[in-house]
């Protein structure tokens, strides 16, 4: 298994970073079937390639997840492109 380490900063309000989040948790499970629950500012995220957590804090959202077999090989290109959507959704 390979591990992923993102911190991306944000200005949005806590609520605002949150409910952003929170819709890119609803694409994760409705596109690629992942189990995507809150434990208060903690999304825990499962499935078969891929476990891990955000955290949605007052100024910065991390990322802390590990890679299946399978995506782990694909790591450089995950990571990007989770970045991507980080940058994308919490645009200001």
């Amino acid at each position: 298994m390979s591990h992923l380490s993102i911190r991306r900063p944000h200005a949005l309000s806590h609520a605002e970073a949150h409910r952003r989040i929170s819709q890119v948790a609803d694409k994760l499970t409705e596109r690629f079937g992942a189990a995507c629950h809150w434990q208060g500012d903690l999304l825990r995220i499962e499935h078969a390639n891929v476990n891990g957590t955000v955290r949605v804090g007052r100024d910065e959202i991390l990322v802390d997840a590990r890679l299946g077999f399978a995506l782990s090989m694909f790591r450089g290109h995950a990571e990007a492109e989770i970045t991507r959507i980080l940058e994308r959704e919490l645009e200001a």
